[in-house]
């Protein structure tokens, strides 16, 4: 200090000049402009990279299982049947798949844990269930719950929205602009046939049973008489070997065409 005070002329002070003289004279070398901000540059980016490198190391990574073109079936770590309709996909965070997130459709065979539910959701719902069979589907504007065995809860995101109880049988729609699902009064649970291959009838007239079976075969099944009803579960195996048995149990004749 006493030096620059000896050398400090009113208005002649070159501050930059003293503190090199300062540095000169104890020892210490002068760096650079450019040179201090590039050695400051580089330590910056030694920071970011060090804390990205960390952050990637500390976030919970997250597993993603698809399917494209076609239908595929995983099964999660805790034994849960995930069978994904083509465009599909499921994800969640690593060690962690009883809470999934869906795109599109599928059907869940859900593993058994009540200490544990099992949880889907979207930006609009959340679907929570202990162990069940159910299928999800969401289009652009609304998501529908089939639940086939057990029951699951069902319910709008939005605050203050209630969740309503679905029952094995029923189904319920739940539009992206609604707070609470309504039930669908028309469940067919034979929707979900393309993941389970079976189908169940409960006292079903037999002109939708022979709907059910077309849609699915991709044929068109006719029949002599449709003012029966039919119940009944088959396997999705054989087309012809269903047929043959619901001509035994009805009585009546069906044709298969294009």
């Amino acid at each position: 200090m006493r030096y620059v005070i000896h050398y400090y002329k009113e208005g002649r002070l070159d501050t930059r000049k003293a503190l090199a003289k300062v540095r000169s004279r104890v020892g210490v070398p002068t760096v650079g402009r450019r040179r201090y901000l590039r050695w400051t540059a580089i330590a910056a980016t030694v920071l970011v990279v060090v804390g990205l490198s960390i952050y990637a190391l500390l976030r919970p990574s997250t597993v993603t299982l698809t399917a494209e073109a076609t239908q595929q079936v995983y099964q999660l770590s805790d034994g849960t049947v995930v069978t994904l309709s083509p465009h599909s996909s499921v994800s969640y965070a690593s060690g962690d798949c009883r809470h999934v997130r869906l795109t599109g459709k599928a059907f869940f065979d859900i593993h058994h844990d009540a200490a544990n539910p099992f949880t889907i959701s979207d930006e609009c719902y959340t679907i929570r269930d202990i162990g069940t069979r159910l299928q999800v589907e969401e289009t652009a504007s609304a998501t529908r719950l089939t639940v086939v065995e057990g029951a699951a809860s069902f319910g709008s995101i939005r605050p203050g929205s209630k969740a309503i109880a679905i029952g094995a049988g029923m189904s319920a729609v739940l539009d992206n602009d609604d707070s609470m699902p309504r039930l669908d009064s028309h469940t067919d649970v034979n929707t979900t046939a393309w993941a389970t291959h079976e189908f169940h009838f409960s006292d079903t007239p037999l002109s939708d049973v022979l709907t059910t079976l077309s849609r699915y075969y991709h044929v068109r099944l006719t029949a002599d008489a449709t003012d029966k009803r039919l119940t009944a579960d088959y396997d999705a195996d054989n087309l012809d070997t269903i047929i043959a048995l619901i001509q035994q149990t009805l009585g009546v004749r069906i044709t298969k065409g294009k």
